[in-house]
């Protein structure tokens, strides 16, 4: 594990490495005598872990105890799925805490530090973080306050309607100010509040996505341009494209379909992996289309994207398509009458949102002619409610398809990978069906 790091692990060191974080310096893979710490930043003796589902709390808490009490090292611990859904808000965390700690070595320059812990990457310089990050107090949107003022109230503001009402404040606050949250935090706390604030604040307490607000959501480390005519790309979804990397690792695909492409996220996101594909997305709604090719464009993948209409309920849809080496989708699969949070249900489009009564209703027409559009060796992954993979799973052995279901990082069935009898999936199942 030290030399082969996990997803989470890797993303999260891409945004440490090189003191891009706030200039601090991070170690991977640091040992503190017995210990290996995930990252560790000498300088601020912050400790950073990253845990899958299996850890132990209260032994990590113990643990970190001992850390503190004989080293001297704070350690914040983050889950994969934060990392991976949340990459931002944990950077933010991590700024925080270490503005908050004091240097160990003040005064010293880089070259005389004292010695560090052992580890596999570069060591530790004494570049300062900014000074305290703690919030203030005030309310939004008057040009007296201060951001930081503006943060505190908006987060009170927006505690009944979101569950992580500071996350959506410090968002809204970043696009109103033009910059990223990181800037926000490190460079605009004590800047004036910009105009346009409250209003952004008071379209959220209206239960208004943040993605639609500031009309962009990240997904696998593209940034997509959403709107109201495309269902807002979750990190759970990022499950399918793992999925494919991994069993495709070896023989990347030529050509790859994505169907009900939405806002382009899974057919993008493919392609940023293989270069050398060709990709189709089709989409019903023209609206949708719209945005997929926009986004498009704007990644400079336009000339290896092709955005069509199509819609898999009706006669003859796929009939020029051909066959595929890889096929992604997330099909609607809610059950109509689930309960679901406002911001979904009344801003989200219900037409990818929902599937009868019991969720499979597009499943049942999708899934049957797969077989027609797989390529010999082909794969095809599917998204799915946590509930539902070995219903989906059975529908793929009904007609010709081996099928293995995948959990997201919360450890729920999120994926179904399907490939006709004949083929061979490299992809790591969690259950066969």
């Amino acid at each position: 594990m030290r030399r082969v790091p996990t997803e989470p692990e890797r993303r999260l060191w891409q945004a440490l490495r090189a003191s891009q974080l706030g200039g601090l310096k991070f170690r991977r893979q640091a040992a503190v005598e017995r210990r290996i710490l995930d990252f560790l930043c000498p300088a601020k003796g912050l400790a950073i872990e990253i845990d899958g589902i299996t850890h132990d709390a209260k032994a990590d808490e113990r643990r970190d105890a001992t850390l503190l009490r004989e080293h001297g090292l704070t350690t914040l611990r983050f889950t994969n799925d934060e990392v991976m859904r949340n990459l931002e808000g944990v950077l933010t965390r991590i700024v925080e805490v270490a503005a908050g700690l004091p240097d160990r070595w003040p005064g010293l320059s880089a070259s005389h530090h004292p010695p560090t812990p052992s580890s596999e990457e570069e060591g530790e310089n004494n570049d300062k973080a900014p000074s305290s990050l703690e919030e203030g107090v005030g309310g939004g949107g008057n040009h007296a306050q201060t951001v930081r003022q503006a943060l505190f109230q908006a987060a009170q503001m927006l505690a009944p309607t979101s569950d992580t009402a500071r996350l959506d404040a410090e968002v809204l606050m970043a696009h109103a100010l033009g910059c990223t949250r990181t800037d926000v935090l490190l460079r605009h706390m004590d800047a004036p509040v910009p105009g346009g604030f409250a209003r952004l604040v008071a379209r959220r307490q209206g239960h208004e996505p943040v993605a639609y607000i500031v009309g962009s959501q990240e997904f696998y480390g593209l940034d997509l341009a959403v709107s109201p005519a495309v269902l807002i790309p979750r990190g759970d979804s990022e499950t399918l494209i793992e999925v494919a990397r991994q069993a495709l690792a070896g023989r990347p695909p030529a050509r790859i379909l994505d169907l009900g492409t939405g806002s382009g996220a899974l057919l993008l996101a493919a392609l940023s992996i293989w270069p050398q594909a060709m990709g189709t997305g089709i989409e019903r709604s023209d609206a949708a289309r719209v945005v997929a090719a926009g986004n498009a464009l704007r990644l400079g993948l336009d000339a290896r994207a092709r955005m069509q209409p199509g819609d898999w309920t009706k006669p003859n849809w796929a009939a020029a398509l051909g066959r595929f080496d890889l096929i992604l989708a997330n099909p609607p699969y809610v059950e109509s009458d689930a309960a679901l949070d406002p911001g979904v249900r009344d801003f989200e489009p219900a037409s990818a949102l929902f599937a009868g009564a019991d969720g499979m209703a597009d499943y049942a027409v999708l899934v049957p002619q797969l077989p027609d559009l797989l390529a010999p060796g082909g794969l095809a992954v599917v998204e799915i409610g946590w509930r539902q993979g070995a219903a989906v799973a059975a529908l793929a052995h009904d007609h010709g398809m081996a099928a293995r279901v995948h959990p997201d990082l919360a450890g729920r069935d999120r994926a179904v990978e399907m490939t006709l009898c004949h083929n061979i999936s490299l992809g790591k199942p969690t259950s066969d069906h």
